[in-house]
């Protein structure tokens, strides 16, 4: 008996929590009835990225199933944690969420919509350092109007579920303590652990411009401080006045170059220089975007050596310890308001030169080139003039003048139409070839100007940052990571030297089928120049003798992986 009655005061105690459970359970499930429009509301700014995620080609179906799992298990956690917020402070905390979801969701909403693709890492970061007229280039020519409606509805969406959000009474935290402590946890889990937080777009997108901003105030200060630590830099060749011109171009792909079998003759003008002009057949960037690339250009930082950016001088510095008078002329912003990650690299240079406040086309470099090689120094003092481009930065239409506008697929038939190039897709390569053509113009005035300005040994060299796919093998135009081809990263690589420096240096090693990365540029420089210093590599070099040719890295994957991409794409 005594059994029995101790097993029915158990079951009732049971019968009696399982009853409480079910009662909290039920008043749970009936504030989240009442709440149909906020459950809409954060389903909306939370879930649409990862339920669209299946459109983005640069995921496998592993990274959309982690992406959905790991944002509904965030939405549930949201969800429930606001069941306890007070009604007055409801709309205000939605619209908090709003406002802190709205610009990353709206970005990679609208570039996965028309690029197929989810933006991530050194992509993120370049929106970081974008300046309004590459924003509005970029919007003019990405332009559908189909996609600025959805941005508009997309954002009025929200406004108008807020304001027709009705006060529900909350639940009570002392009632539900396991629930609210669970979602809590949840939620702060999301925020700080970064395998859980990547997938959520609008944590990463924050955390990355965080991370940005720290590493680039660190970088600040520590290359101002190395500049009073000693780092001997020896001028090999001091006895002969040099000028060395690089000049660094913007999104112009060798596929499209008559130079290098373009059926277009895009290059006429560097043609005209004949065996004076040295070509290079295999040259990549190591990267597809402009920052990531220059950051590498400028310094002796690698994949593997990440931080030589801090550690070891930039190209300008090692150039300023060897005697040189250095230049640095743009016609991309840089400093002031639009500061750019390298920036402090940049300012390194004696002399700056931002000529993108003139809004004009590339030309503009040459009169302030002149002015620059006129300028007098003192006795046998070299200079390192660094020009950077606009080259052939997407609007296309603007990187050249009328008289430029030669090539027109309606008179030569050159350019054919497929499944995936259109008649307006033709009319951009139209475009894109005639700022070719003008680049072309640019960089030919660039060497006669040195040639016939300048006395003693000169040099010049040329490449782009990176390359551009123009309807090459599907419908896009561009450069992103996400979709990186070959087009991307196959960029000229052309050198002249003058006669005087061909003489003084005839101990370099030309050979232009060499395989080669610019992320090692700053070797190939030294070389050039005949420059010793502690951390040299002629290894590295394009033009020693000792040059060894290196798995060439595009971001974090192998030039032949990224052709294995492109294979499979095509299939």
């Amino acid at each position: 008996m005594l059994y029995l009655r101790l097993l029915m005061q158990v079951s009732l105690s049971c019968t009696r929590k399982l009853n409480t459970h079910c009662l909290m359970v039920n008043s749970v499930l009936k504030i989240l009835v009442k709440k149909k429009l906020q459950f809409f509301f954060l389903f909306y700014l939370v879930l649409l990225l990862p339920v669209l995620s299946p459109l983005a080609e640069n995921l496998t179906k592993q990274d959309v199933l982690w992406l959905i799992s790991a944002n509904c298990i965030l939405f549930i956690a949201i969800l429930i944690l606001l069941l306890f917020a007070s009604p007055r402070w409801e709309k205000r905390i939605y619209t908090g969420i709003f406002v802190i979801a709205y610009l990353p969701g709206s970005i990679y909403i609208s570039y996965l919509l028309f690029a197929h693709v989810l933006l991530q890492g050194n992509s993120i970061i370049s929106l970081f350092e974008t300046n309004p007229t590459e924003s509005k280039e970029f919007l003019a020519h990405y332009f559908n109007p189909w996609i600025i409606v959805g941005f508009v509805v997309y954002i009025f969406l929200c406004f108008f579920i807020i304001w027709k959000m009705r006060a529900v009474p909350r639940i009570k935290i002392k009632e539900h303590k396991a629930l609210f402590v669970s979602a809590l946890v949840g939620v702060i889990l999301f925020l700080v652990v970064p395998p859980l937080s990547k997938p959520v777009y609008f944590i990463q997108f924050y955390k990355l411009f965080v991370h940005y901003k720290i590493r680039l105030d660190k970088e600040e200060k520590a290359i101002i401080a190395r500049q009073s630590q000693a780092y001997v830099v020896n001028d090999i060749d001091s006895a002969y006045q040099k000028t060395i011109v690089l000049v660094i171009g913007e999104s112009l792909t060798r596929t499209h170059m008559s130079l290098y079998g373009y059926p277009r003759e895009t290059n006429p003008r560097l043609a005209s220089l004949g065996d004076s002009l040295l070509v290079y057949k295999d040259v990549l960037s190591p990267q597809v975007h402009t920052i990531p690339v220059l950051r590498s250009v400028m310094t002796m930082a690698d994949r593997n050596n990440p931080n030589n950016i801090t550690q070891k001088p930039s190209l300008i510095e090692l150039f300023n310890r060897a005697g040189y008078k250095t230049y640095f002329i743009s016609t991309q912003p840089f400093g002031g308001n639009f500061k750019t990650s390298y920036d402090a690299l940049l300012n390194l240079s004696q002399y700056s030169c931002d000529l993108s406040i003139e809004n004009q086309p590339d030309e503009i470099v040459l009169p302030k080139f002149e002015e620059v090689l006129k300028q007098q120094t003192s006795a046998k003092q070299n200079k390192l003039i660094i020009i950077h481009l606009i080259g052939n930065h997407m609007a296309y239409e603007f990187r050249y003048t009328p008289s430029f506008n030669v090539f027109n697929n309606n008179k030569d038939h050159m350019i054919k139409e497929t499944e995936y190039r259109d008649k307006q897709a033709i009319h951009t390569i139209d475009k894109y070839d005639n700022s070719v053509l003008y680049n072309d113009d640019l960089v030919y005035k660039l060497i006669k100007t040195l040639q016939n300005k300048q006395k003693g040994e000169s040099a010049l060299i040329y490449f782009s940052d990176h390359g551009e796919e123009i309807y090459d093998m599907r419908n896009f135009s561009g450069h992103a990571y996400e979709k990186i081809s070959t087009y991307m990263c196959e960029v000229p690589f052309v050198v002249w030297l003058s006669s005087n420096y061909r003489n003084m240096r005839s101990d370099l090693s030309i050979v232009p089928e060499r395989p080669y990365s610019t992320g090692d540029v700053i070797f190939s420089i030294s070389d050039l120049a005949n420059l010793k210093y502690e951390d040299y590599d002629d290894t590295k070099s394009i033009f020693s003798k000792n040059f060894v040719p290196t798995e060439r890295y595009i971001g974090n994957k192998t030039y032949d992986e990224v052709k294995a991409l492109q294979k499979n794409y095509k299939k």
